[in-house]
Protein backbone atom coordinates (compact mmCIF):
# COMPACT_ATOMS: atom_id res chain seq x y z
CA UNK A 1 0.00 0.00 0.00
CA UNK A 2 2.99 2.34 0.26
CA UNK A 3 3.00 2.55 -3.55
CA UNK A 4 -0.63 3.63 -3.61
CA UNK A 5 0.17 6.26 -0.99
CA UNK A 6 2.95 7.69 -3.16
CA UNK A 7 0.60 7.92 -6.14
CA UNK A 8 -2.08 9.64 -4.06
CA UNK A 9 0.51 12.07 -2.67
CA UNK A 10 1.56 13.12 -6.17
CA UNK A 11 -2.04 13.42 -7.34
CA UNK A 12 -2.80 15.71 -4.39
CA UNK A 13 0.02 18.08 -5.45
CA UNK A 14 -1.38 18.47 -8.95
CA UNK A 15 -3.95 21.18 -9.54
CA UNK A 16 -6.55 18.74 -10.82
CA UNK A 17 -9.96 17.56 -9.68
CA UNK A 18 -10.18 13.81 -9.10
CA UNK A 19 -13.62 12.71 -10.29
CA UNK A 20 -13.09 9.00 -9.67
CA UNK A 21 -10.32 6.77 -8.34
CA UNK A 22 -10.43 3.00 -8.16
CA UNK A 23 -7.72 0.79 -6.67
CA UNK A 24 -7.74 -2.95 -7.28
CA UNK A 25 -5.18 -5.40 -5.89
CA UNK A 26 -4.20 -8.12 -8.36
CA UNK A 27 -1.64 -10.42 -6.80
CA UNK A 28 1.38 -8.32 -5.92
CA UNK A 29 0.34 -5.35 -8.08
CA UNK A 30 -2.18 -2.57 -7.64
CA UNK A 31 -4.17 -1.30 -10.59
CA UNK A 32 -5.22 2.31 -10.16
CA UNK A 33 -7.76 3.92 -12.46
CA UNK A 34 -8.26 7.66 -12.10
CA UNK A 35 -10.53 10.11 -13.83
CA UNK A 36 -9.10 13.60 -13.36
CA UNK A 37 -10.16 16.96 -14.70
CA UNK A 38 -8.10 20.11 -14.98
CA UNK A 39 -5.84 22.23 -17.15
CA UNK A 40 -3.93 20.32 -19.83
CA UNK A 41 -0.53 21.38 -18.49
CA UNK A 42 -1.41 20.14 -14.99
CA UNK A 43 -2.57 16.78 -16.31
CA UNK A 44 0.63 16.50 -18.38
CA UNK A 45 2.67 17.31 -15.26
CA UNK A 46 0.81 14.63 -13.31
CA UNK A 47 1.34 11.99 -15.99
CA UNK A 48 5.06 12.85 -16.21
CA UNK A 49 5.49 12.65 -12.42
CA UNK A 50 3.69 9.33 -12.15
CA UNK A 51 5.64 7.94 -15.09
CA UNK A 52 8.93 8.70 -13.29
CA UNK A 53 8.04 6.58 -10.27
CA UNK A 54 9.99 3.31 -10.40
CA UNK A 55 7.05 1.35 -9.04
CA UNK A 56 4.71 2.51 -11.84
CA UNK A 57 4.88 -0.14 -14.54
CA UNK A 58 2.54 1.43 -17.09
CA UNK A 59 0.56 4.62 -17.44
CA UNK A 60 -1.85 5.62 -20.17
CA UNK A 61 -3.76 8.80 -20.80
CA UNK A 62 -7.19 8.73 -22.39
CA UNK A 63 -8.91 11.76 -23.84
CA UNK A 64 -12.63 11.89 -23.26
CA UNK A 65 -15.02 14.52 -24.46
CA UNK A 66 -17.31 16.05 -21.88
CA UNK A 67 -20.82 14.69 -21.81
CA UNK A 68 -23.48 16.67 -23.61
CA UNK A 69 -27.15 16.48 -22.70
CA UNK A 70 -29.83 17.68 -25.06
CA UNK A 71 -33.39 18.33 -23.96
CA UNK A 72 -36.13 18.53 -26.58
CA UNK A 73 -39.41 20.25 -25.99
CA UNK A 74 -42.47 18.12 -26.63
CA UNK A 75 -44.03 19.38 -29.87
CA UNK A 76 -47.76 18.77 -30.16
Amino acid sequence: MDYVGRVVSIVRRAKVFVRRMEVEAKGSTYHIVMDVEGPTDEISWLVAKLDKLPEVLEISRLQQAPAVAIALADRR
